[in-house]
């Protein structure tokens, strides 16, 4: 037995090759074990009782894979004693094991430790964090013709948690090939649960997702502790409340079902999703990672849905059902919650396929949709004309004037002082947006001062308690705030925003609208409105509150992949969520283009080049109806440009520039008749931007040769 540690080991790592060693692990195999019967290798006598409860997250071991193991390696595993134990928490742990198979004798230097999860460094996927507890090394040996082994190795000192946490299994010498040492797993390969890590360039890697062998199931590894029965008694038990769907709402087709925690309780374990149609309830899913990131505007933090999941009805028939949340802590107390909403498996929505979102156009066209509702009757499509600067008209603040604890509201309130200011991004983000429909005339009763509404909001989202705002915590704090002061608000959250989704909401549909970033600076912002159309770099500008000054501020706005980022604090931080305020008597103004009233052969309309103006942006959006009355939309953002399609003084697109041309520009500035091709914009023919009289003077004199050419 040594005192190495296992992280002093770790340095020894960056000696190896990492070429060598990534191309041992990829010649990796795997193979079916038959019958598992191991012997137990132990570096010191059984620390197991009466009550002492066995924990593993695998299913049944599966599978030995060979030519993996190289020895100076970090093997990590969830657990979760939940899922082995009852009433687990708290669990005092007391070993690990990590069976292996070996094809003969070796030596062994092991040592093991306990981690907790960390759950915002990579979004959606818990990972190792903050070491608990750690073993000192043992020196093993494996009998001579090898076998199959449960490696059992003691903590120095017992730990107790409250939580799942990672069990790490450390080899700290090199291990020659010819012994044949194997891991072993079930069949089951889930993300995020079984980590391997053996070179510093290479870092951590997901054994059953990985660019060299991704393990068929998860690595096999359990812990040996003792329960506590009624432990953690001083955790209050959960309170369910269902966020989306809202009581009385309707699904459309696929909808994230979201429910939250108010209790505050630390051992929450899972929740279940059920929905019903006046029988017995059936399960839809369950989600186990409640992680919501705290956005506190000073740290970074990754992204997390809370307890959610996406439920697609499809296949149910169309009509009225309860959907029910349960929420479950690690002492088995639970609590659930349950709405009524009506279900449209296959909404009358219309998704304009042609244009898309940012495209140039020059009409005429068609403008192409498609529906998934086979009820659908017809299709109105309309326009919006987009500003070049559109502003909703949001009131600047500064999260420095509230979070107030000394009673001198103007000593700037940051954390660094014991305030709760510097925290305060979320109630800030909230009352600016409110007080937008405060403004509008459509929140009644609300306080006339935008510092009092913010902190009603910081106490509804609990800012103070948790040091920042949870999504899930602003979303229950907008409603309860909502019915409060007349219930006239409702709201919606969408994941992973892009620009067009974020401007169709607060320009086209006139919503106040928060973001929620993450990454660097986890904060919650604002939204104003835009500025300019696309820039060279293939960005946008958003107007935005910035609770740091307290003034409306332009940032850009950037496509990464998969994600949407904002240029924000010095750096690109991925925008996570959008959560919008919207006033249920609130009308929103279109002009009606047309209809398609006949989706036999598709669902199109043909759009004119009178309807638009050269050089604007617009929204089309597309409101279809179906034989039930019900009715759904979709928006796309374009430009108007045919600088490319059209010759200048070619009024009526025959390719040339002519007395025909005039008489068509005679007939629409002085009779009102038809229009340019590619809009009445284009009959400014000497660039005054005013359409009159005088283009037609300057046309003529064109014509004539005593005049430049037409500007469009």
């Amino acid at each position: 037995m040594s005192n190495r540690s296992p992280w002093a080991a770790l340095f020894l790592i960056a000696a190896l090759s990492t070429s060598v060693l990534a191309a041992d692990k990829s010649t990796a195999r795997v193979e079916k074990i038959g019958d598992y019967n191991p012997a137990e290798l132990r570096a010191a006598h059984s620390l197991a009782t009466a009550d002492t409860c066995f924990v593993s997250d695998n299913g049944e071991i599966v599978y030995r894979i060979s030519s993996w193991v190289t020895g100076m390696e970090l093997y990590k595993s969830l657990i979760d004693p939940a899922n082995s134990c009852q009433n687990p928490y708290p669990f005092t742990i007391t070993e690990i094991n990590m069976p292996m198979i070996f094809n003969t004798g070796t030596p062994l230097i092991v040592s093991v430790d306990i981690e907790a999860v960390d759950y915002t460094t990579v979004a959606g996927c818990p990972v190792p964090g903050t070491v608990l507890a750690i073993s000192q090394d043992w020196e093993l040996v494996v009998p001579d013709g090898g076998g199959m082994y449960n490696i059992w190795i003691p903590l120095d000192e017992p730990i107790v948690v409250n939580e799942p946490f990672f069990a790490g299994f450390f080899i700290a010498n090199q291990i020659d090939p010819g012994v044949g040492a194997d891991v072993l797993c079930d069949s089951i390969p889930i993300p995020c649960t079984s980590f391997n890590i053996w070179d510093e360039e290479v870092g951590w890697i997901d054994l059953t997702n990985n660019e060299l062998y991704s393990f068929p199931g998860r690595l096999a590894m359990e812990a040996a502790g003792v329960p506590g029965g009624s432990g953690g008694g001083s955790e209050p038990a959960p309170t369910t409340a269902i966020l989306i769907p809202a009581d009385g709402g309707s699904v459309y087709g696929a909808t994230e079902l979201w429910c939250f925690d108010s209790s505050g309780s630390s051992i929450i374990d899972y929740a279940s999703f059920e929905y019903s149609s006046g029988g017995s309830y059936v399960e839809i899913g369950r989600d186990f990672d409640d992680y919501a990131p705290i956005r506190d505007g000073i740290n970074a933090n990754g992204a997390g849905h809370g307890l959610s999941f996406t439920w697609n009805p499809t296949g149910l028939p169309e009509g009225n059902y309860s959907i029910r949340a349960t929420i479950y802590d690690t002492l088995g107390r639970s609590s659930s919650n349950v709405v009524q909403v009506f279900v449209e498996p296959t909404p009358p929505i219309s998704i304009i396929t042609t244009p898309d979102n940012g495209d140039d156009i020059c009409p005429p066209m068609s403008v192409i949709m498609n529906s998934p509702d086979e009820n659908l009757l017809f299709v109105q499509i309309y326009r919006t004309l987009a500003k070049t600067n559109y502003s909703a008209g949001l009131t600047g603040m500064s999260q420095t004037s509230v979070g107030d604890v000394n009673g001198n509201p103007s000593d700037g309130n940051y954390a660094s002082n014991g305030e709760f200011g510097s925290y305060y991004s979320g109630p800030v983000a909230a009352a600016v947006a409110t007080t937008l429909w405060q403004n509008r005339g459509l929140v009644s009763g609300a306080s006339s001062s935008i510092e009092l509404i913010t902190e009603e909001f910081a106490s509804l989202f609990k800012t103070r308690e948790n040091l920042g705002t949870r999504d899930d915590a602003m979303y229950a704090g907008l409603i309860a705030y909502s019915k409060q002061h007349g219930d006239n608000l409702n709201f919606e959250l969408k994941r992973n925003p892009d620009y067009f989704q974020l401007r169709s909401w607060v320009e086209e549909e006139q919503r106040a609208t928060i973001i929620g970033l993450s990454g660097g600076v986890a904060i919650y912002l604002a939204v104003d409105g835009f500025q300019d159309w696309l820039q060279p770099d293939n960005s946008f500008y958003v107007r935005v509150n910035n609770p740091h000054g307290g003034i409306l501020e332009i940032f850009q706005m950037r496509k990464n992949g998969t994600n949407s980022e904002l240029f924000y604090a010095g750096s690109w931080q991925v925008v996570d969520v959008m959560i919008s305020i919207a006033a249920n008597s609130w009308t929103i103004s279109r002009a009606l283009l047309g209809f398609d009233m006949n989706g036999a052969d598709g669902w199109s309309y043909d759009l004119q080049a009178a309807s638009l103006e050269q050089d604007s942006l617009y929204f089309l959006t597309a409101v279809g109806r179906d034989e039930t009355n019900m009715e759904a939309s979709s928006s796309v953002l374009i430009k108007n440009n045919c600088s490319s399609v059209f010759r200048p003084g070619d009024y009526n697109q025959s390719g040339q520039a002519d007395i025909v041309d005039l008489l068509l520009l005679i007939d629409f500035i002085t009779k009102g008749g038809l229009a340019p091709s590619g809009g009445g914009a284009r009959a400014d023919a000497n660039c005054d931007n005013y359409v009159n009289i005088t283009d037609i003077v300057f046309y003529l004199n064109f014509l004539f040769g005593t005049a430049s050419t037409p500007c469009y």
